[in-house]
């Protein structure tokens, strides 16, 4: 269809604007052909099969053509109009028709996004933190500790609460005189320093005996969940009817056995724990080292991103949170903006990684799909059925190649990669937001 005329408009960043007009010749002939093949099949009432005038034809089946041939000359027209001009589209076009009667050409705007053309900077300077740790006793002992506090009870005491403490409270909040919705509650259960109130809350119930009752002001923050609530200032009443303290569990040959050490040797359950910790620091090390390169990419390499893929990854990210809050109906989701800066951050690296895997020829890596399926799959009892289900659903096995891409990219950059070695405590490391 080379009689195509075509005029292409720059607007915005990466927007294109592209007129397309198809020569009426061509649209008539592709309307005559149509209605050439229905008239073999058309079956009309006083007409034997395929004998129907072409007027009848046309006339019976005008609009039904018209409908074909324009959908048919959309996708063929916009298809070639994108490989001659060499054109990458970041989503589906826009469509406008512009013109499309009887004797005259047919017009079309198609408005798209082009996939930003760049090349990498800073590949050959790489210079990030790597973190390093040191598993110490203490960190052992405080891994031990909270063990025991899971499987520990809380018992009540006759002494002023601390930080730690867990009370039993009845309490009402007012604000301008009137208990608020959900400020009123018996038999509370609420543990001091826990983060479950308000840091001021907290604070009032510190060092309070059982059967204190107490009053106490406080300002519910600017920014605070229940905005009928936020800025204004409330005074709460309440009655601590018990201060409880932690009575952790002892370590004996039950409590070892609980975790899965048939021995019920305290031994063997501090060498799991160190074991395990390792594990976890070295996934907190590289989960952090990977972070580093990515924002380092991102950092060097500005570059326009598309529009479209940042509304399509917002969409998604907005319906993944629905499925994981639990939410079916739309209208009471987080709306789009909500997501829409971690969704542009994410295309933006995504970019940034295909073009490195592209420029660089990195190649995936079969036998490291492999070892990773079987990573996978190891985790769950029934492994052989799991693996089964990956090979069989080309959606998961997609998302597993992705993540073994994704694994050889850093394998990649950490080989181009100075780094500047920090030193932390474990107890920091684990407290980090990766």
């Amino acid at each position: 269809m080379s009689e195509l005329t075509i005029k292409i408009k720059k607007k915005d960043g990466l927007k294109r604007e592209l007129k397309i007009t198809v020569p009426s010749l061509i649209v008539q002939n592709k309307k005559n052909d149509r209605f050439v093949q229905i008239a073999k099949k058309a079956k009309l009432p006083g007409f034997r099969p395929g004998k129907a005038p072409q007027n009848v034809i046309q006339q019976q089946y005008g609009n039904q053509v018209n409908q074909e041939v324009l959908t048919e000359l959309l996708e063929t027209s916009y298809a070639e109009v994108i490989q001659d001009k060499e054109l990458r589209p970041a989503g589906p076009p826009e469509v406008s028709i512009d013109q499309f009667v009887d004797g005259s050409d047919f017009t079309f705007t198609a408005s798209i996004e082009l996939y930003p053309e760049f090349k990498l900077k800073g590949l050959d300077k790489i210079k990030v933190d790597k973190l390093s740790t040191s598993i110490t006793q203490t960190d052992i002992n405080e891994m031990i500790e909270n063990l025991q506090k899971q499987r520990g009870e809380w018992k009540s005491v006759e002494r002023n609460s601390k930080s730690g403490d867990q009370l039993l409270i009845d309490f009402e909040g007012k604000v301008d005189g009137e208990t608020f919705e959900g400020g009123e509650a018996k038999d509370f259960m609420m543990q001091l320093g826990a983060g479950q109130m308000l840091p001021e809350f907290d604070e009032a119930l510190m060092d309070v005996s059982p059967d204190e009752k107490k009053e106490f002001e406080l300002t519910f923050p600017d920014e605070y969940h229940k905005k009928e609530l936020a800025s204004k200032k409330a005074i709460f009443s309440v009655h601590t009817k018990e201060v409880r303290e932690m009575e952790l569990a002892e370590i004996n040959e039950e409590f070892v056995k609980a975790f899965g050490i048939e021995s019920g040797d305290s031994k063997d359950l501090m060498e799991e724990i160190k074991s395990s910790m390792e594990k976890e620091k070295e996934t907190r090390i590289n989960t952090d080292l990977k972070s580093n390169l990515m924002n380092y990419l991102r950092e060097k390499n500005e570059i326009d991103v598309p529009h479209t893929m940042v509304h399509s990854e917002a969409h998604a990210m907005q319906k993944d949170w629905m499925k994981q809050s639990g939410i079916e109906d739309e209208k009471e989701a987080l709306s789009l903006d909500n997501f829409e800066k971690l969704a542009k951050e994410r295309v933006h690296l995504g970019l940034l990684v295909s073009e490195l895997v592209l420029s660089q020829e990195i190649k995936l890596d079969d036998e490291k799909v492999k070892t990773k399926l079987k990573e996978v799959t190891n985790a769950y009892p029934n492994s052989e059925e799991i693996s089964k289900m990956y090979n069989q659903t080309p959606e998961l096995m997609d998302q597993l190649k992705s993540m073994v891409m994704e694994d050889q990219v850093v394998e990649w950059l950490v080989e181009k990669t100075t780094f500047n070695d920090k030193e932390i405590e474990f107890k920091e490391l684990m407290n980090r937001n990766l």
